[in-house]
């Protein structure tokens, strides 16, 4: 017979629930650090994928604005703001121009993300660069009128096309006042253009358009991008500024205010009361007859003979209130306006920070 005062067995149910809920107790903690660290590391990633996104975009609105960087400019910042962060670019000249060798710059785009992380983490922040070469517009200072096309005047009174330097400019710089091929000046029984020299005789209508160093058929293919593009028979916008732009098709400018360089694929017919600060140039002639019009920078005309193309003579009537003058004032800043950082072909580079 059993003794009832033996050793009593102790039960097994209460530490095993213990060692089962530590173990479940430090599985799911586990799960739950494995799922942060994943969630950590995504985020992480997506925010880097951003700030690359706003690097490179920074990188690409920098390249697309005009900066009216010049020769001289050794330095140049800027700030874009987008919906997910911002970009911050940097472009510095690393060496300039020497000879036929253009300046060389490199443009660095650091690229922020600001959406909301997770406390403890950065936003994310990436560095791209793209090297460049400084283009320097340029249009040579020929003339106040250059044409290949030739000029035939008419009337008496004063000849309106001067290559005396116009306006406040300092120290001024004259300039020939008018520049066609040998024998492509009429009316000459009247008064003679101003400047230095008044009227500018060289070889042919080829020899001209070489001088001017305007490739117009590689213009008209698309080499070249203005602020703005028009159409239609008159051109009547007020401008700010020295702006681009291109008109297809002949046009009469009839705006008082016309700033900047403009380029007609066809003739230009210069209206009453019109004026004009800066540069025009025409594949077509030009029509200058009006009883009053400015022009205070340059003109060049008659470019569509380049292209086989036959363009009539340019009429200009003497007289007053009629002016076609150099203006380096405003020929100077619109030539300054077709300068552009070109970027250099397999010249990008991931986090140059690092270099």
């Amino acid at each position: 017979m059993p003794s009832s005062t033996g050793p009593r067995t102790r039960g097994f149910v209460l530490p095993t629930t213990l060692l089962v809920t530590t173990l479940l107790t430090v599985m799911l903690t586990a799960a739950f650090i494995l799922v942060s660290a994943e969630y950590r590391t995504t985020d992480n990633s997506l925010a880097a994928s951003r700030a690359l996104s706003l690097a490179q975009a920074g990188l690409q609105s920098y390249f697309a604005q005009d900066r009216n960087l010049t020769g001289s400019t050794t330095y140049d910042s800027v700030r874009y703001a987008y919906s997910t962060g911002y970009a911050d670019v940097v472009a510095q000249r690393l060496h300039p121009a020497a000879g036929l060798a253009l300046a060389l710059w490199v443009a660095r785009s650091s690229g922020y993300d600001t959406v909301r992380v997770q406390p403890g983490q950065t936003n994310g922040k990436r560095v791209v660069a793209q090297l460049a070469q400084l283009n320097p517009g340029t249009i040579p200072a020929r003339a106040s009128l250059v044409a290949p096309n030739g000029v035939q005047m008419s009337a008496s009174g004063s000849n309106p096309i001067s290559g005396k330097d116009y306006g406040g400019c300092s120290p001024k710089a004259d300039t020939a006042g008018l520049t066609v091929p040998v024998g492509g000046y009429g009316g000459s029984s009247g008064s003679q253009p101003a400047g230095n020299p008044g009227l500018e005789q060289i070889g042919t209508a080829t020899t001209v358009i070489d001088s001017t160093r305007i490739d117009w058929a590689s213009l008209l293919a698309g080499n070249f991008t203005p602020d703005y593009l028009s159409s239609g028979a008159t051109f009547s916008t007020a401008l700010t500024g020295f702006p681009t732009g291109l008109h297809t098709g002949d046009v009469t400018i009839t705006t008082t205010s016309g700033r900047g360089l403009l380029v007609v694929t066809g003739d230009v017919t210069l209206a009453s009361g019109m004026r004009w600060d800066g540069i025009i140039i025409a594949g077509g002639r030009i029509t200058a007859t009006s009883s009053s019009f400015r022009v205070y920078g340059m003109i060049i005309s008659g470019l569509n003979l380049s292209l086989g193309q036959n363009v009539l003579f340019n009429q200009v009537r003497r007289g007053g209130g009629r002016d076609i003058r150099w203006a380096s004032c405003n020929a100077g800043p619109t030539v300054t306006a077709l300068s552009a950082l070109v970027p250099v072909r397999n010249g990008w580079v991931d986090t140059w920070t690092t270099y």
